[in-house]
């Protein structure tokens, strides 16, 4: 696999890839999630991370590509689960689908989702303040862990002026209302 990954990505990246993997391995375990799978997610979910954007539009799926998205960094999350599917045969949707949503959330996110959401964003390479109360937070409560690396994502965004994707906003919702509705959000 990282042989795979050599073929697409600069070395920094798939050092990165690598970090996100035992990242979400060790998440995985903490919360009863499929280890395998977790580990194979984070290490392939930037696979199409450095591809030229032209080439990310051609991979979008049909489906995705009347959407109009004008959000550049996050197209190789659409584009990667199909270019693993044509180059390496990958059918597991729940990998494919963990893939989709890291680097935006949405509405539904699974057990999964979260994991690599998660690990990706608060690796143990990232240098921002907050990866480390993520990575702490996570392993004692994985949704609290999302939502806080979820408002961390869309906080660097406002500042930045970058566009929040709209699935970002439904997933806050409702992680929100869910951790609310528990009592659970401080």
């Amino acid at each position: 696999m990282v042989q795979f990954l050599e073929r697409f990505l600069s070395p920094s990246r798939v050092a990165h890839s690598l970090r996100v993997a035992k990242e979400a391995e060790s998440l995985a375990q903490i919360h009863g999630e499929d280890v395998n799978r977790a580990y194979f997610a984070g290490l392939l979910h930037d696979c199409a991370r450095d591809l030229p954007e032209k080439t990310l539009l051609e991979l979008l799926p049909p489906y995705l590509r009347g959407e109009g998205i004008v959000i550049p960094e996050i197209l190789h999350a659409f584009a990667g689960p199909v270019l693993l599917e044509r180059e390496l045969g990958l059918r597991d949707f729940r990998i494919l689908r963990a893939i989709r949503w890291h680097a935006t959330g949405c509405e539904w996110m699974t057990s999964l989702d979260k994991v690599v959401f998660v690990a990706d964003i608060a690796e143990p390479g990232r240098e921002f303040c907050e990866a480390e109360k993520i990575r702490e937070i996570a392993r004692r409560d994985l949704r609290r862990g999302y939502v806080l690396a979820l408002r961390t994502k869309m906080v660097y965004l406002l500042m930045t002026y970058g566009v929040i994707y709209p699935e970002s906003l439904r997933s806050w919702n409702r992680e929100v209302q869910i951790l609310l509705g528990e009592g659970n959000l401080s």
